[in-house]
């Protein structure tokens, strides 16, 4: 190990995105090994296991469960979602033995540490030195000693039925009888979130729509939402009907983020199968479709979440020329640990570091975001001393970068106080 990988992990890291829920869903849900497997579901489905035999709404008993994982993790245990999950098991539970009893083992392990009121605090914090961790669950109440809550927006503009308005009706505790009071409700649901601990808001549509957005005028998507308000059989409206309504519902949540100097997260790049709700139509996700907003809105901070892949060549132009972008590793180097490397080294090269977000393990569960951040800073201790044995960086400055990426920046444009 050189000294520069021993520096990096020595480093307190900002996770800057994670889908964790909060301990006492975990309890309620009663998360056991199968409740771990999140991307690894992904290629176990794609290497042909039925969707949803593993889940806890399965019908099929515990035993039998252990027998379909081991027939389909031979087929996937070579991937990187495979070889995660194996690291968080090994490390945090002591399982080398992947036979059916092991599992079964294994199993009772994981429903032990999901009883275990400790258990976040250790592998986050003791495990993984990570200090803060941000989480997408649905919810603004989660145990801020360990998480700060980003709220997904996207149920704020995929409106499609009049049961959607009134969600946010709901939510936001303001009545709607007009298309102007539904955008001073969607002003009040993030000045709620705020109040509430939210520091970012989070578009995730490429999961179910283009990234593409028009303009629209306020008549033109005030003409749908009436349709929407007094369609009272609640008839669902079609995605192509309500492109332009939701197109200018993206503006003004973007313009209320400006508003309470809230970041926007922004999924780009690559689906999951296991998650994705549009037939995985990976062009839905190109990252150039988002150029017009992100010109539109320079006085707002866009974070690219997950660096664009497969686009990452179009996403380096464009974190590199825009002042208000972001580049952001969430979920990278557990997608490839080969194309991580060879974006950070081309992330170094041409954008400034001050820009660059390191880490985000984009995990369900902890044990998770644990064996990821461990690969993590494998792979930045590998690539700075790649550069340092270049003469791009001197070793001092290698170590300046990682606790930048890792830390600092997070630190500083998300307002932290830790």
């Amino acid at each position: 190990m050189s000294s520069i990988h021993e520096e990096i992990n020595k480093i307190r890291i900002i996770d800057g995105h994670e889908h964790i829920d909060p301990m006492e869903i975990r309890k309620k849900n009663k998360v056991d090994f199968f409740g771990l497997l999140h991307y690894l579901d992904s290629d176990l489905i794609t290497a042909g296991m039925k969707r949803g035999i593993l889940s806890r709404d399965s019908k099929i008993g515990v035993e039998e469960k252990a027998k379909h994982f081991l027939t389909f993790y031979q087929k996937t245990k070579n991937t990187t979602y495979a070889r995660t999950l194996k690291t968080a098991v090994h490390d945090l539970y002591g399982m080398d033995d992947w036979t059916v009893n092991g599992i079964l083992s294994l199993n009772e392990k994981v429903l032990a540490a999901t009883n275990d009121n400790e258990w976040y605090s250790k592998v986050l914090k003791e495990k993984s030195g990570i200090d803060l961790a941000f989480t997408l669950a649905y919810t603004t109440k989660v145990d801020f000693s360990l998480f700060r809550p980003i709220m997904f927006l996207d149920y704020a503009f995929k409106l499609r039925t009049r049961k959607d308005i009134q969600v946010i009706e709901r939510d936001s505790g303001e009545k709607v009888h007009t298309f102007k009071d539904y955008l001073s409700a969607v002003d009040a649901l993030l000045n709620k979130f705020v109040n509430e601990g939210m520091i970012a808001t989070k578009l995730g549509h490429a999961y179910w729509r283009t990234l593409k957005s028009s303009k629209p005028t306020f008549s033109e998507a005030e003409r749908l939402f009436n349709r929407l308000l007094s369609s009272f059989i609640d008839e669902p409206m079609s995605q192509q009907e309500s492109v332009v309504l939701q197109d200018y519902l993206i503006h003004h949540i973007i313009q209320c983020s400006i508003k309470y100097d809230l970041p926007i997260q922004i999924h780009t790049g690559h689906h999951e199968t296991s998650v994705s709700g549009n037939g995985n139509i990976i062009t839905n996700s190109k990252v150039t479709d988002l150029v017009p907003l992100l010109a539109a809105y320079p006085d707002a901070n866009f974070v690219l979440l997950h660096c664009g892949i497969p686009y990452h060549q179009e996403y380096l132009s464009i974190v590199k020329n825009y002042p208000n972008v972001y580049a952001d590793f969430t979920w990278v180097y557990i997608i490839s640990p080969t194309i991580a490397k060879q974006i950070l080294h081309q992330m170094i090269e041409m954008v400034p570091q001050n820009k660059i977000f390191g880490f985000g393990g984009d995990y369900n569960f902890v044990e998770g975001t644990y064996a990821h951040q461990k690969l993590a800073r494998k792979i930045v201790g590998d690539v700075l001393t790649e550069k340092v044995q270049d003469d791009m960086l001197t070793e001092k400055e290698a170590v300046e970068f990682a606790g930048r990426v890792f830390r600092d920046n997070l630190i500083e444009l998300y307002k932290l106080k830790v």
